[in-house]
């Protein structure tokens, strides 16, 4: 019971870092064009591209972030499969 709740938090810590990965970008892009328009009078065509790149960049990023994420999840399960390995042949290697 105890390690299904941790494995579930643990998906959704990457599912929630995820969405924030890819939302980022998109609000600064947001952010951005939005001052450019009201303060350097930058014509309103900037928001379709600047929303457009954070939103490139967006992916980009979270796709980055959940593959590196599953591939620590991966290296942390084969230590600990091969540390039940050790444990159960009687072997210390410490």
């Amino acid at each position: 019971m105890y390690k299904k709740f941790i494995s579930a938090l643990y998906v959704i810590n990457i599912v929630s870092q995820a969405i924030f990965t890819l939302l980022t970008p998109i609000a600064l892009g947001f952010g951005i064009s939005w001052l450019l328009v009201e303060y350097a009078a930058v014509p309103s065509w900037i928001y379709a591209v600047l929303i457009t790149l954070g939103a490139l960049i967006g992916f980009y990023s979270m796709i980055k972030f959940v593959l590196s994420a599953m591939a620590s999840l991966d290296r942390l399960e084969k230590s600990r499969s091969a540390s039940k390995k050790t444990d159960n042949t009687g072997n210390n290697n410490g």
